[in-house]
């Protein structure tokens, strides 16, 4: 949020181009507007979305991982998927299924996430 064009960028629900008849992006989904509201300008929320899959962490396909990551909804459409704008919380290794990796869940909630989401700020 300090890097005036990084803000800029969350800027685009307000600046982008509407069309009443058409879904172009996720803005204009009834979820987006009954989790977001309407579109504040300046833009003061972040719309994050939570993904986790399975990758090779190798060429070789020896042992494979899950990243859990956020996409940052509010970025345009062209940036929301680069690299540099993708948020890492954890890896876990793939073999890990239900209560083991669950517990990794909850703790990344309870101790990353939760105060994020209550103040808007991490420990």
């Amino acid at each position: 949020m300090r890097l005036p064009a990084y803000k800029r960028m969350l800027e685009h629900e307000s600046r982008r181009p509407r069309h009443d008849h058409l879904y172009s992006d996720v803005y204009d989904s009834p979820a987006w507007q009954d989790v977001m509201g309407p579109v504040v300008v300046p833009n003061n929320r972040i719309g994050l979305q939570y993904c986790i899959d399975g990758i090779p962490a190798f060429a070789a396909n020896t042992l494979s991982l899950k990243p859990a990551e956020f996409m940052n909804l509010s970025l345009p459409p062209s940036q929301r998927y680069k690299v540099e704008n993708i948020l890492l919380l954890m890896l876990l290794p793939a073999v890990m299924k239900g209560d083991q990796a669950k517990k990794y869940y909850n703790f990344a909630a309870r101790y990353e996430l939760d105060d994020l989401f209550q103040t808007g700020q991490s420990k």
